[in-house]
């Protein structure tokens, strides 16, 4: 018995330990990212609705010297279409219309609107073209009205050819999204900005948040920024407000928190209706409302991304686990490696903190190294090919594996965290192979 009390005892301490560390892990890696690879923004992470770790990094504004702050508030980006579709869930809960609703019904003369459905605008089965595509969208006259906007953006996709039959298929589309703010507005009988503050961000509690629009002042606004390889820029100006329903939402880290933790609570949307919003169609795309339905780690995660002239932008949830993540920038970047690296540190895993590389001269044969791999852990197969004694890893495409010593290699593209490691025996035979992503060590099977 007083062996069973101590194990317990001793269990609660190491726990206790690891979850009073876990802010100190989380920095380490941050303050890595800020100082190895020119991270700028603004990083939350809470456990169980509390925030256990909030930093901001960089310049809001280079021209002037003006830090990133907690108070900062980034254009989102695409993180702006969750909300656009709780708003269309929440609508169809007062009855004012279905997401079976065809296209036509709001759109009479639009092509093929009587075969699209609000369902298959809201998980990017319509076909119809992405508006992003067209370079006439960033052309677009920022000055024109509320009710000529609605017109020119949608005739800059309105009359392309669609992708595929609608409900063949899936490609993520902007066009959909907008499409869905003017619905928003025609059921309603509101406009799209009013509808959202008074009905989703107020009930949010989301004060420090709104939505772009080109002749309003937004303060404590961040600056978007590029960085060349010459120094940092200013990022190309945009026409705020012709991102509408697809993209316009700005807002301080803490604000997408409470927007997370409404949304679960039921303030915003009832659990049937969360539960549609969080249910991919094609469970091969993770595709539900305005969010991707993933698993990393073990775990499932609710999450999207957002990236435009100067800003990219993440917001995750891990609902088993009750983990948030929310990672903002203003600065063109890749913003696929710094969450996953946070949710490793949160869920116990020994995470590398990243670091710049430098190439080094390798000698001799590299072919022992090709094969193809896989893990458990990894949702995609780790194939290694070699040509002309180089090594490449195919991901989609074949990329360069630069050698860093005579047994790792990396990748070297800016923002990039994937390494390969190999472990050799007394006779240069390759015992043990990893795969490092986001810092995150994974072993390596032959497949």
């Amino acid at each position: 018995m007083k062996r069973l009390l101590l194990f317990i005892m001793l269990a609660e301490t190491l726990l206790s330990f690891t979850q009073d560390n876990l802010p100190k892990l989380l920095d380490r890696y941050m303050q890595a990212q800020a100082t190895q690879n020119d991270f700028c923004g603004t990083v939350l992470v809470a456990k169980k609705g509390k925030v256990i770790y909030e930093k901001s990094f960089g310049l809001a504004n280079r021209e002037w010297n003006i830090p990133n702050t907690s108070e900062s508030r980034y254009w989102t980006c695409s993180l702006t279409k969750q909300f656009t579709a709780a708003a269309i869930l929440q609508l169809e809960e007062q009855g004012k219309l279905s997401t079976s609703d065809k296209l036509s019904k709001y759109f009479p003369d639009y092509p093929k609107g009587d075969q699209v459905t609000l369902h298959m605008l809201l998980n990017h089965t319509s076909g119809i073209q992405d508006v992003s595509n067209n370079p006439k969208w960033f052309n677009i006259n920022h000055n024109l009205p509320v009710d000529k906007m609605k017109d020119t953006l949608i005739a800059t996709f309105k009359n392309k050819p669609y992708d595929f039959e609608p409900g063949t298929g899936w490609r993520y589309s902007n066009s959909a999204y907008i499409l869905l703010g003017y619905i928003i507005e025609k059921a309603s009988g509101q406009t799209y900005y009013d509808y959202m503050q008074k009905n989703v961000l107020a009930k949010a509690d989301m004060a420090n948040s709104g939505f772009l629009q080109h002749d309003r002042i937004v303060p404590k606004l961040v600056n978007g920024y590029s960085l060349l390889p010459e120094g940092w820029k200013r990022a190309d100006s945009f026409p705020l407000n012709i991102g509408f329903s697809a993209g316009n939402i700005y807002a301080t880290a803490e604000d997408l928190l409470k927007w997370r933790l409404a949304l679960a609570s039921g303030k915003i949307i009832g659990p049937q209706a969360l539960k549609k919003m969080n249910t991919p169609n094609q469970p091969d795309r993770g595709a539900g409302y305005g969010i991707f339905v993933e698993n990393f780690l073990g775990q499932k995660v609710l999450e999207h991304q957002g990236a435009l002239f100067g800003f990219n932008t993440y917001m995750g949830e891990y609902p088993e686990a009750d983990v948030h993540i929310i990672v903002l920038t203003n600065r063109d970047t890749n913003l696929d490696f710094v969450p996953k690296g946070l949710a490793g540190i949160m869920f116990g895993k020994d995470v590398t903190p990243y670091y710049k590389k430098k190439p080094f001269q390798f000698s001799g044969n590299v072919n022992r190294f090709a094969g193809n791999f896989r893990s458990d852990e990894l949702p995609f197969p780790v194939n290694v090919v070699e040509k002309n004694n180089k090594l490449y890893l195919q991901l989609g495409r074949e990329i360069e594996l630069v050698p860093e010593s005579q047994t790792k290699f990396y990748i070297d593209e800016q923002d990039v965290d994937i390494r390969l490691e190999y472990v050799t025996d007394a006779s240069g035979q390759v015992s043990r192979v990893y795969f490092i992503g986001s810092g995150i060590k994974n072993e390596l099977k032959k497949a």
